[in-house]
């Protein structure tokens, strides 16, 4: 007359799956087989296959590159205040204030752009998310910071005769 104790969660930690698919109403089996998650938030779990390993490699190495063409660009938006050298030059005009902004605030917007990019990058590591295109965002976001940078101190400087 003794009733089986039963356990507090919704199924015993040694019952199989077959007999917890029918005890948790609305329940779904875990894809890789372990124990079913107690109440609360469902345990994470790695995911099957290269997928994960693919992304974090790909992921990093973007990251890499991402970081070397941020410098470049930087240093190139630096560079560019070279051409306010021919200014002096007879028939030249030049905006002063526009080129020297240009030349403070392109490299600032890259470095933020590379945070942002390293960031979101991790933070979807973390979440086991895809993560790789972030850097590829990151990577087109530089080079047109740099492409409108070279457009405005072009536009800055009016060469004459």
């Amino acid at each position: 007359m003794d009733a089986p104790a039963r356990s507090s969660g919704p199924a015993d930690v040694g019952s199989s799956p077959e007999s917890v698919r029918g005890s948790v109403p609305g329940s779904a089996l875990d894809p890789l087989g372990s124990a079913p998650a107690r109440f609360g938030r469902e345990a994470r779990h790695p995911l099957a296959g290269r997928r994960r390993v693919a992304d974090m490699v790909a992921s990093i190495a973007l990251l890499v590159v991402l970081t070397l063409e941020a410098l470049a660009a930087g240093w190139g938006i630096k560079l560019m205040s070279l051409a306010f050298v021919s200014c002096a030059a007879p028939g030249n005009t030049c905006n002063v204030g526009l080129g020297d902004s240009v030349v403070t605030v392109g490299p600032i917007l890259i470095a933020l752009v590379l945070v942002a990019s390293i960031v979101v990058c991790i933070l979807r590591l973390v979440r086991r998310r895809l993560a790789w295109p972030v850097v590829l965002v990151g990577m087109a976001a530089v080079v047109a910071v740099f492409f409108a940078a070279l457009l405005l101190i072009e536009s800055s400087v009016t060469h004459g005769i």
